[in-house]
């Protein structure tokens, strides 16, 4: 929620700011929808792939984990055709995420 209020925040200032077009409902619709698949791929890579200590592992968790991502926020571009940056929230809210998560470096536990 944080993440999207920060995102909508950045839209309205770019219009009041650098007099960008004001976002309409249907862009705040494609930022929340991007917002959420960001975080829902970051949910699902730290159930997968919990985060590593500080270290190599990180890294190479990262590098495995933004080229999907970054091809899942263009397709979500081209397929809604917005004028917002999908193919960069998506990433960045993917590459957040697990740090919302359990920090001992486990993976959530799953409901019986």
């Amino acid at each position: 929620m944080g993440s999207l209020l920060l995102l909508f925040g950045f839209y309205l200032s770019g219009h009041y700011l650098l007099g960008l077009p004001f976002p309409t409902p249907r862009t705040l619709f494609h930022i929340a929808l991007g917002g959420g698949l960001g975080v829902g791929l970051g949910v699902l890579y730290h159930r997968l792939w919990p985060l590593p200590p500080p270290g190599l592992g990180r890294v190479v968790r990262l590098f495995v984990l933004l080229p999907p991502a970054f091809m899942l926020g263009i397709g979500l571009m081209l397929f809604l055709q917005a004028q917002v940056a999908l193919h960069f929230i998506v990433p960045l809210l993917a590459w957040l995420t697990p740090a919302y998560g359990p920090q001992d470096g486990t993976a959530p536990e799953r409901p019986s």
